[in-house]
């Protein structure tokens, strides 16, 4: 290996003392980018999101336009403003499935950021098993059909 190659090669790497392991900067740099852009990024758009939300932004649901049929999200916006007011029940109405999958998505997510933007947490990966996703999916499926059968029109948003 020539020379020139071989000190760009070492030059990229940082030796750690305290376990003498070898990490690329590049990984380094990269985690620490990511941490600030979701530390600072993603409490932005959610205070975005509340904003537009308070200030009477909605949803247009293209799936409800073309078919005049509801989407399993159908509400959620309506959902999420009742829940910001501390209208639950409301909340509830408009949309079931928010509680059922959105809420713990929510709870998932925060976690995540948590653990992404504070290492130092020592937050462990949460992982869930194959069987819950097949699950989430069925019930998101199972919603969409009964809420468009006239007979679960309580469903509807």
């Amino acid at each position: 290996m020539k020379s020139g190659v071989k000190e760009s090669l070492r030059d990229n790497f940082k030796i750690v003392p305290e376990g003498d392991t070898i990490t690329p900067l590049s990984t380094l740099h990269t985690s620490i980018s990511i941490r600030v852009l979701v530390g600072l990024g993603a409490p932005l758009l959610v205070l975005l999101g509340i904003r537009w939300l308070l200030n009477g932004g909605g949803l247009l649901c293209l799936f409800y336009e073309a078919t005049g049929l509801y989407c399993p999200g159908c509400g959620s916006g309506r959902a999420a403003l009742a829940l910001l007011h501390g209208h639950p029940l409301k909340a509830f109405g408009h949309n079931p499935l928010l509680f059922l999958l959105g809420l713990p998505c929510g709870v998932l997510l925060v976690w995540e950021y948590l653990r992404l933007v504070f290492p130092g947490l020592g937050l462990r990966r949460i992982s869930l098993p194959a069987w819950a996703g097949r699950t989430a999916l069925a019930l998101i499926l199972g919603f969409w059909l009964l809420r468009n059968i006239p007979a679960f029109a309580f469903l509807a948003p």
